[in-house]
């Protein structure tokens, strides 16, 4: 039997080291790689745009205007219908205070990690156009809570050209100038929708047009328009969905998301795990910047890689659906005046032709639902991301900044079924199974939203506990509206 040597005590030490060394980087997040080797500034598809959620840009979602799907053989649109949500605005008053000092100090941090500190990861790091974009940012200082929520310029020209693409797939409909016995105009209590109001007036009747047009007065307790304002149920829902049971919450603390967490701070050189909320920040900057600019990159959006925007995508629509959607068994009811609305004014062949009210993405969201449109078979969930990556219900392409359904009304030859309706999803017809190819008959839209129409809205709507009377502010005088939009225009608007 042969005896090997003992070690020495330096042998000794030395392996103890190396063990101890081997546990500790182990343990620690590695710092040499991260995800993805990306460069958004030199990508010229920059697919992730369309993924940006509610904050993505109409531009880059909506049908073309070469499509030919609303030309239906031996029927001609009579009538009109639209639900639309406002244009690209600006941010709201608490984003406005707080993200210029939160990303500016972000960008020092990151531009220390990759410069001075030394901390870029080898694999995943940033480009060098990338970080240059990032080095030159600065907060654009028109941008202040004077104007919070407003329309911007991009938000204006949404509304514009989506009601003169409209006009020419519709010209037996959009006829002849402005006659208001023949059309319906009503917007909620906002600059931003009041603004997407003229901005679509404007697209219609030419530049300026706008200020012969007059919409209908916003009711103090608008169930039409803004239902979720005057339900507390709703906001009970509301609150229910940021508990810890949520989906949400259960999502932000998977391992899909953790890793993203990790991925994002090391990408950025971080030796730590940045908070969500400093991960929004940048997220929130990127989408906004993207939509005002559409032509432009947005430093902020070169910190992500196009698989985790899927990931924060995914985290936003978890959100919207336990809230707006399919998730909360109450939210059909809550578009019950807006469906009960459509269906009596396609059922009437007289005017108004045109109808359309300009709202917020969580009626948008809602008024869907009660459609009936873009269900899963499968519910989204925290456990479930990679599952659904193709599912219907994504928020990026149902509600988009300036995201509107639309209802034409077809009188056709056809004599069982003279009257046809086709829905249409941002300017895409909608697919339902109970249709062809689109094309409804007017007996089984009838059908499908019968609860609406014949039953009690005052009685459907909030679970049968009616509005709750809630004491809103007055809007801004017009003419004071249309000067702050006219300043605010100007100065939002680069080069």
């Amino acid at each position: 039997m042969t005896v090997l040597p003992r070690p020495s005590i330096f042998t000794r030490l030395l392996l103890l080291v190396t063990v101890a060394t081997a546990t500790v980087s182990a343990q620690l997040p590695s710092s040499s790689r991260c995800c993805e080797t990306y460069c958004y500034s030199q990508d010229s598809d920059r697919t992730q745009v369309k993924h940006f959620a509610t904050k993505t840009a109409y531009e880059v979602i909506h049908g073309p205007s070469s499509s030919r799907e609303h030309i239906v053989p031996n029927c001609r649109p009579s009538k009109f219908w639209l639900l639309s949500r406002h244009g690209t605005r600006l941010p709201g008053k608490k984003a406005i205070s707080s993200l210029p000092q939160t990303l500016n100090n972000l960008r020092d941090s990151i531009l220390d990690n990759y410069d001075v500190r030394r901390t870029r990861p080898d694999v995943g790091r940033m480009c060098p156009d990338d970080l240059e974009l990032l080095r030159n940012w600065r907060w654009d200082s028109n941008i202040t809570t004077d104007y919070e929520s407003f329309l911007t310029v991009q938000g204006w020209n949404d509304l514009k050209f989506l009601a003169k693409r409209e006009q020419d797939r519709f010209y037996e409909v959009f006829n002849g100038p402005y006659v208001r016995e023949n059309y319906l105009f009503r917007h909620t209590k906002t600059q931003r929708t009041e603004a997407s109001f003229r901005a679509f007036a404007d697209g219609l009747f030419g530049d300026g047009a706008y200020v012969h047009v007059n919409p209908e007065p916003e009711p103090t307790d608008d169930t039409l328009l803004k239902p979720y304002d005057f339900c507390p149920a709703y906001d009970e829902n509301k609150d229910r969905n940021k508990g810890d049971d949520s989906e949400l919450s259960k999502f932000l603390r998977s391992p899909v998301f953790l890793a993203t967490l990790s991925d994002i701070s090391t990408r950025l050189g971080f030796q730590y795990n940045l908070t969500v909320d400093q991960i929004e920040a940048m997220w929130d900057q990127c989408r906004f910047e993207q939509a005002w600019h559409l032509q432009e990159f947005s430093p902020w959006c070169s910190v992500f890689t196009k698989e985790q925007v899927n990931v924060l995508e995914y985290k936003e629509d978890l959100g919207y659906y336990y809230q707006n959607s399919y998730g909360y068994p109450r939210a059909a009811d809550l578009a019950c005046y807006a469906v009960s609305d459509m269906i009596r004014h396609l059922a009437r062949p007289e005017n108004p032709t045109v109808i359309s009210y300009f709202t917020h993405e969580t009626e948008i969201q809602l008024f869907l639902n009660a459609l009936g449109a873009k269900q899963d078979r499968e519910a989204p969930r925290a456990d479930n991301y990679y599952a659904m990556r193709n599912r219907q219900f994504r928020s990026s392409e149902l509600t988009p900044f300036a995201a509107n359904v639309a209802a034409v009304r077809y009188q056709c030859t056809d004599p069982r079924e003279p009257v046809k309706v086709i829905f249409f999803l941002n300017e895409k017809a909608l697919m339902f199974d109970w249709c062809k190819v689109g094309l409804c008959d007017w007996s089984e839209v009838q059908r499908r939203y019968q609860r609406y129409t014949e039953g009690n809205c005052a009685k459907l709507y909030c679970g049968g506990s009616g509005a709750t009377r809630v004491t809103v502010g007055g809007s801004v005088p017009s003419i004071l509206v249309s000067v702050m939009l006219t300043v605010v225009l100007a100065a939002i608007a680069r080069k």
